[in-house]
Protein backbone atom coordinates (compact mmCIF):
# COMPACT_ATOMS: atom_id res chain seq x y z
CA UNK A 1 0.00 0.00 0.00
CA UNK A 2 1.24 3.41 -0.87
CA UNK A 3 1.56 6.07 1.97
CA UNK A 4 1.11 9.50 0.75
CA UNK A 5 3.18 11.70 3.63
CA UNK A 6 0.93 14.66 5.07
CA UNK A 7 3.14 18.03 5.75
CA UNK A 8 2.11 17.85 9.17
CA UNK A 9 4.51 14.80 9.63
CA UNK A 10 7.36 17.09 8.99
CA UNK A 11 7.05 19.85 11.48
CA UNK A 12 9.50 19.24 14.24
CA UNK A 13 7.34 20.34 17.13
CA UNK A 14 3.83 18.81 16.74
CA UNK A 15 0.92 20.61 18.71
CA UNK A 16 0.21 19.49 22.26
CA UNK A 17 -3.14 18.31 20.86
CA UNK A 18 -1.58 15.81 18.30
CA UNK A 19 0.53 14.29 20.70
CA UNK A 20 -2.31 13.97 23.27
CA UNK A 21 -4.16 12.38 20.56
CA UNK A 22 -1.34 10.38 19.05
CA UNK A 23 -0.18 8.64 22.44
CA UNK A 24 -2.28 5.61 23.08
CA UNK A 25 -2.07 4.56 19.36
CA UNK A 26 1.62 4.91 19.87
CA UNK A 27 1.48 2.90 23.13
CA UNK A 28 -0.35 0.17 21.06
CA UNK A 29 1.79 -0.06 18.25
CA UNK A 30 5.03 -0.37 20.91
CA UNK A 31 3.44 -3.22 22.99
CA UNK A 32 2.85 -4.98 19.16
CA UNK A 33 6.14 -4.12 18.09
CA UNK A 34 7.28 -5.49 21.40
CA UNK A 35 5.95 -8.97 20.88
CA UNK A 36 6.68 -8.94 17.15
CA UNK A 37 10.23 -9.13 17.80
CA UNK A 38 9.64 -11.89 20.36
CA UNK A 39 7.11 -13.88 19.28
CA UNK A 40 8.57 -14.05 15.69
CA UNK A 41 10.54 -16.46 14.37
CA UNK A 42 13.82 -15.49 13.23
CA UNK A 43 15.72 -17.21 10.23
CA UNK A 44 19.37 -17.21 10.23
CA UNK A 45 21.33 -17.44 6.73
CA UNK A 46 25.07 -19.17 6.47
CA UNK A 47 25.64 -16.13 5.10
CA UNK A 48 25.82 -12.01 6.44
CA UNK A 49 22.90 -10.32 5.91
CA UNK A 50 23.44 -6.85 5.75
CA UNK A 51 19.87 -4.46 5.78
CA UNK A 52 19.61 -0.86 4.42
CA UNK A 53 16.51 0.63 6.40
CA UNK A 54 15.56 3.81 7.68
CA UNK A 55 13.42 5.43 10.75
CA UNK A 56 10.71 6.59 8.69
CA UNK A 57 8.14 6.39 5.97
CA UNK A 58 9.39 7.50 2.51
CA UNK A 59 12.54 7.69 0.39
CA UNK A 60 15.61 8.23 2.53
CA UNK A 61 17.99 7.39 0.09
CA UNK A 62 18.21 3.39 0.74
CA UNK A 63 18.37 2.29 -3.16
CA UNK A 64 20.99 4.93 -4.20
CA UNK A 65 23.52 3.59 -1.00
CA UNK A 66 22.38 0.02 -1.86
CA UNK A 67 24.04 0.29 -5.27
CA UNK A 68 26.99 2.21 -4.00
CA UNK A 69 27.63 -0.78 -0.97
CA UNK A 70 26.84 -3.21 -3.35
CA UNK A 71 29.87 -1.73 -5.99
CA UNK A 72 31.97 -1.32 -2.90
CA UNK A 73 32.17 -5.40 -2.14
CA UNK A 74 32.20 -5.79 -5.81
CA UNK A 75 35.43 -3.89 -5.59
CA UNK A 76 36.29 -6.14 -2.99
CA UNK A 77 35.33 -9.38 -5.16
CA UNK A 78 32.45 -10.14 -2.98
CA UNK A 79 29.16 -11.52 -4.40
CA UNK A 80 26.20 -10.02 -3.33
CA UNK A 81 22.23 -10.74 -3.69
CA UNK A 82 19.83 -7.72 -2.87
CA UNK A 83 16.57 -8.50 -1.63
CA UNK A 84 13.86 -5.97 -2.18
CA UNK A 85 9.81 -5.94 -1.50
CA UNK A 86 9.20 -4.39 -5.15
CA UNK A 87 7.50 -1.38 -3.76
CA UNK A 88 4.96 -0.91 -5.94
CA UNK A 89 4.90 -3.72 -7.95
CA UNK A 90 2.37 -6.23 -8.40
CA UNK A 91 4.54 -9.47 -7.89
CA UNK A 92 2.69 -11.84 -4.97
CA UNK A 93 5.82 -14.35 -5.43
CA UNK A 94 9.60 -14.09 -4.56
CA UNK A 95 11.12 -13.99 -7.92
CA UNK A 96 14.67 -13.19 -9.77
CA UNK A 97 14.53 -9.96 -11.72
CA UNK A 98 15.71 -9.95 -15.10
CA UNK A 99 15.87 -7.07 -17.87
CA UNK A 100 12.77 -8.46 -19.36
CA UNK A 101 10.94 -7.71 -16.50
CA UNK A 102 8.63 -3.97 -15.69
CA UNK A 103 7.95 -1.82 -13.39
CA UNK A 104 4.75 -2.43 -12.50
CA UNK A 105 5.40 -6.39 -11.94
CA UNK A 106 8.25 -5.95 -9.58
CA UNK A 107 9.31 -2.05 -8.59
CA UNK A 108 11.08 0.53 -9.92
CA UNK A 109 13.71 0.15 -7.61
CA UNK A 110 14.22 -3.91 -7.80
CA UNK A 111 14.71 -2.86 -11.75
CA UNK A 112 17.63 -0.49 -11.15
CA UNK A 113 19.46 -3.37 -8.99
CA UNK A 114 18.82 -5.83 -11.26
CA UNK A 115 21.11 -3.65 -13.18
CA UNK A 116 23.76 -4.36 -10.75
CA UNK A 117 23.13 -7.56 -10.22
CA UNK A 118 21.61 -10.35 -9.03
CA UNK A 119 17.98 -8.79 -7.39
CA UNK A 120 14.90 -11.01 -6.07
CA UNK A 121 11.68 -9.25 -5.44
CA UNK A 122 9.59 -10.69 -2.91
CA UNK A 123 6.96 -9.17 -0.59
CA UNK A 124 7.81 -12.26 2.24
CA UNK A 125 11.65 -11.77 2.81
CA UNK A 126 12.21 -15.30 4.30
CA UNK A 127 10.23 -16.86 0.77
CA UNK A 128 13.27 -14.67 -1.29
CA UNK A 129 15.71 -16.88 0.79
CA UNK A 130 14.61 -20.15 -0.89
CA UNK A 131 15.04 -18.30 -4.19
CA UNK A 132 18.78 -18.06 -2.69
CA UNK A 133 19.42 -21.18 -2.68
CA UNK A 134 19.97 -21.65 -5.91
CA UNK A 135 22.64 -19.03 -6.40
CA UNK A 136 25.67 -18.88 -5.38
CA UNK A 137 26.78 -15.63 -3.17
CA UNK A 138 28.74 -14.24 -0.79
CA UNK A 139 26.27 -12.10 1.16
CA UNK A 140 22.77 -10.41 1.13
CA UNK A 141 22.17 -6.70 1.31
CA UNK A 142 18.48 -6.34 1.94
CA UNK A 143 17.00 -2.70 0.56
CA UNK A 144 14.87 -1.91 3.46
CA UNK A 145 13.05 -4.43 5.77
CA UNK A 146 15.29 -3.00 9.11
CA UNK A 147 11.44 -3.06 10.90
CA UNK A 148 11.05 -6.79 9.50
CA UNK A 149 12.67 -9.22 12.43
CA UNK A 150 11.85 -12.33 10.37
CA UNK A 151 15.86 -12.06 9.32
CA UNK A 152 18.72 -11.94 11.33
CA UNK A 153 20.75 -8.95 10.11
CA UNK A 154 24.54 -9.23 10.82
CA UNK A 155 24.18 -5.48 10.70
CA UNK A 156 21.96 -2.67 10.16
CA UNK A 157 22.88 0.69 8.25
CA UNK A 158 19.92 3.51 8.83
CA UNK A 159 20.04 6.48 6.18
CA UNK A 160 18.80 9.72 7.23
CA UNK A 161 17.89 12.50 4.83
CA UNK A 162 19.66 15.33 6.79
CA UNK A 163 16.80 17.53 5.28
CA UNK A 164 14.01 15.89 6.73
CA UNK A 165 15.12 13.77 9.74
CA UNK A 166 12.29 11.90 11.66
CA UNK A 167 9.84 15.04 11.37
CA UNK A 168 7.32 15.31 14.25
CA UNK A 169 9.04 12.29 15.86
CA UNK A 170 5.78 10.47 16.16
CA UNK A 171 4.17 7.26 15.16
CA UNK A 172 1.98 6.47 12.06
CA UNK A 173 -0.40 7.75 11.39
CA UNK A 174 0.39 10.64 13.43
CA UNK A 175 3.69 11.31 12.16
CA UNK A 176 6.23 9.48 9.79
CA UNK A 177 7.96 7.27 12.46
CA UNK A 178 7.85 3.24 11.82
CA UNK A 179 8.26 2.43 15.80
CA UNK A 180 9.63 4.55 18.17
CA UNK A 181 12.97 5.81 18.02
CA UNK A 182 14.69 4.57 21.44
CA UNK A 183 13.34 1.28 20.11
CA UNK A 184 15.40 1.41 17.31
CA UNK A 185 18.77 2.88 18.00
CA UNK A 186 19.10 -0.87 20.13
CA UNK A 187 19.05 -2.81 16.90
CA UNK A 188 21.11 -0.08 14.60
CA UNK A 189 24.58 -0.45 13.76
CA UNK A 190 25.61 2.99 12.06
CA UNK A 191 24.06 5.75 10.54
CA UNK A 192 24.31 7.45 7.24
CA UNK A 193 23.66 11.09 7.36
CA UNK A 194 22.59 12.39 3.77
CA UNK A 195 23.09 15.97 3.15
CA UNK A 196 20.67 16.10 0.14
CA UNK A 197 19.20 19.84 0.06
CA UNK A 198 21.42 21.37 2.14
CA UNK A 199 19.50 22.19 5.42
CA UNK A 200 19.38 20.25 8.37
CA UNK A 201 15.87 19.38 9.73
CA UNK A 202 15.45 20.30 13.51
CA UNK A 203 15.17 16.61 14.59
CA UNK A 204 18.50 15.87 13.57
CA UNK A 205 19.94 17.22 16.43
CA UNK A 206 17.27 15.16 18.94
CA UNK A 207 19.24 12.26 16.62
CA UNK A 208 22.67 12.73 17.49
CA UNK A 209 22.12 13.37 21.14
CA UNK A 210 20.54 9.92 21.47
CA UNK A 211 22.64 7.79 18.67
CA UNK A 212 26.56 7.55 20.32
CA UNK A 213 27.40 5.38 18.14
CA UNK A 214 29.21 5.98 14.46
CA UNK A 215 27.88 8.58 12.23
CA UNK A 216 29.10 8.72 8.15
CA UNK A 217 27.92 12.17 7.12
CA UNK A 218 27.20 11.95 2.74
CA UNK A 219 26.31 13.45 0.30
CA UNK A 220 24.12 13.24 -3.02
CA UNK A 221 25.61 13.94 -6.55
CA UNK A 222 23.69 14.87 -9.24
CA UNK A 223 25.05 14.56 -13.09
CA UNK A 224 23.61 13.99 -16.66
CA UNK A 225 26.78 11.77 -17.78
CA UNK A 226 30.50 10.96 -16.60
CA UNK A 227 31.16 13.15 -19.03
CA UNK A 228 29.25 16.60 -18.45
CA UNK A 229 30.10 17.09 -14.45
CA UNK A 230 30.56 21.01 -14.88
CA UNK A 231 27.91 23.68 -15.27
CA UNK A 232 25.74 22.57 -18.29
CA UNK A 233 24.15 26.17 -18.07
CA UNK A 234 20.68 25.07 -19.78
CA UNK A 235 16.99 25.55 -19.70
CA UNK A 236 15.04 22.02 -18.70
CA UNK A 237 11.66 20.68 -18.40
CA UNK A 238 12.13 18.44 -15.91
CA UNK A 239 9.57 15.55 -14.07
CA UNK A 240 9.76 13.23 -11.23
CA UNK A 241 7.73 11.03 -8.92
CA UNK A 242 10.15 10.42 -5.98
CA UNK A 243 10.01 10.99 -2.24
CA UNK A 244 11.67 14.57 -2.21
CA UNK A 245 11.75 16.31 -5.37
CA UNK A 246 13.39 19.18 -3.97
CA UNK A 247 16.58 16.75 -4.29
CA UNK A 248 16.75 16.33 -7.69
CA UNK A 249 15.39 20.32 -8.31
CA UNK A 250 18.73 20.86 -5.96
CA UNK A 251 20.81 18.64 -7.55
CA UNK A 252 20.44 20.00 -11.08
CA UNK A 253 20.76 23.70 -10.32
CA UNK A 254 24.00 22.64 -8.32
CA UNK A 255 25.10 21.80 -11.80
CA UNK A 256 24.00 24.67 -13.70
CA UNK A 257 20.76 23.66 -14.88
CA UNK A 258 18.04 26.08 -15.14
CA UNK A 259 14.29 24.41 -14.20
CA UNK A 260 11.97 25.64 -16.50
CA UNK A 261 9.20 23.63 -15.30
CA UNK A 262 8.83 20.24 -12.93
CA UNK A 263 6.29 17.77 -13.18
CA UNK A 264 5.92 16.43 -9.63
CA UNK A 265 4.12 12.82 -9.21
CA UNK A 266 3.80 10.85 -6.14
CA UNK A 267 6.70 8.37 -5.43
CA UNK A 268 6.58 5.13 -7.24
CA UNK A 269 3.78 6.97 -9.47
CA UNK A 270 3.64 5.52 -12.97
CA UNK A 271 3.62 7.55 -15.58
CA UNK A 272 0.14 7.65 -17.63
CA UNK A 273 0.13 8.40 -21.31
CA UNK A 274 -1.81 11.39 -20.43
CA UNK A 275 1.48 12.32 -18.22
CA UNK A 276 3.43 11.53 -20.70
CA UNK A 277 1.56 13.38 -23.42
CA UNK A 278 1.33 16.79 -21.29
CA UNK A 279 5.17 16.94 -20.59
CA UNK A 280 6.33 16.09 -23.71
CA UNK A 281 3.95 18.63 -25.95
CA UNK A 282 5.10 21.39 -23.31
CA UNK A 283 8.45 20.36 -23.89
CA UNK A 284 7.94 20.89 -27.50
CA UNK A 285 6.35 24.10 -27.20
CA UNK A 286 9.49 24.91 -25.08
CA UNK A 287 11.69 24.16 -27.53
CA UNK A 288 13.64 22.47 -24.25
CA UNK A 289 15.20 18.95 -23.62
CA UNK A 290 13.59 17.15 -20.95
CA UNK A 291 15.25 15.12 -17.90
CA UNK A 292 13.94 12.59 -15.45
CA UNK A 293 15.30 10.43 -13.06
CA UNK A 294 17.03 7.04 -13.44
CA UNK A 295 14.28 5.43 -11.48
CA UNK A 296 11.21 7.95 -13.37
CA UNK A 297 12.65 6.70 -17.22
CA UNK A 298 12.62 2.95 -16.18
CA UNK A 299 9.18 2.98 -15.61
CA UNK A 300 8.60 3.88 -19.12
CA UNK A 301 10.37 1.35 -20.37
CA UNK A 302 8.59 -1.04 -22.53
CA UNK A 303 6.02 1.14 -23.16
CA UNK A 304 3.88 1.05 -26.07
CA UNK A 305 5.37 1.71 -29.96
CA UNK A 306 4.74 5.56 -30.84
CA UNK A 307 2.90 6.22 -27.47
CA UNK A 308 3.78 9.45 -26.26
CA UNK A 309 5.79 7.57 -23.26
CA UNK A 310 7.60 6.15 -25.72
CA UNK A 311 8.55 9.40 -26.65
CA UNK A 312 9.71 10.45 -23.15
CA UNK A 313 11.65 7.53 -22.75
CA UNK A 314 13.77 7.88 -26.10
CA UNK A 315 14.30 11.57 -25.97
CA UNK A 316 14.63 12.32 -21.52
CA UNK A 317 18.45 12.65 -20.22
CA UNK A 318 18.87 10.76 -17.44
CA UNK A 319 19.85 12.62 -14.26
CA UNK A 320 21.77 9.89 -12.26
CA UNK A 321 22.65 10.24 -8.30
CA UNK A 322 26.13 8.96 -6.67
CA UNK A 323 26.78 9.30 -2.87
CA UNK A 324 29.91 10.98 -1.75
CA UNK A 325 31.30 9.59 1.46
CA UNK A 326 34.28 9.26 3.28
CA UNK A 327 35.40 5.22 1.68
CA UNK A 328 37.56 4.54 4.57
CA UNK A 329 35.63 5.24 7.22
CA UNK A 330 33.24 2.91 5.84
CA UNK A 331 35.81 0.28 4.64
CA UNK A 332 37.32 0.05 8.67
CA UNK A 333 33.81 0.02 10.05
CA UNK A 334 32.96 -3.07 7.72
CA UNK A 335 36.56 -4.71 8.47
CA UNK A 336 36.24 -4.12 12.28
CA UNK A 337 32.50 -6.23 11.91
CA UNK A 338 34.26 -8.64 9.39
CA UNK A 339 32.18 -8.56 6.72
CA UNK A 340 35.53 -7.32 4.01
CA UNK A 341 38.58 -8.86 4.64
Amino acid sequence: MKITEPKFWWNFKPSLQMRLISFPFGLILKILNFFRYKLLKETNLIKPVICVGNFVVGGQGKTPFVRYLRKLFQDFNYKTVVISSGYGGKLAYPKIITSSDSSNECGDEALLHARDGPTIVSKNRVDALKILKQNIFDLVILDDGFQNPSIHKNLNIIMVDASKGIGNNLLIPFGPMRESLNFALKRIDVIILINSVNKNHQSIDCILKSWKGLVINAEYETYINDDINDDINEDFIVFSGISNPEKLSYGLEKIGAKIDKHFIFPDHKNITEDNAKEIYEYSKSKKLRVITTEKDHIKLKGSKENSYRERLYLNSIIARVRIRLDNKILINFLRERKLIK
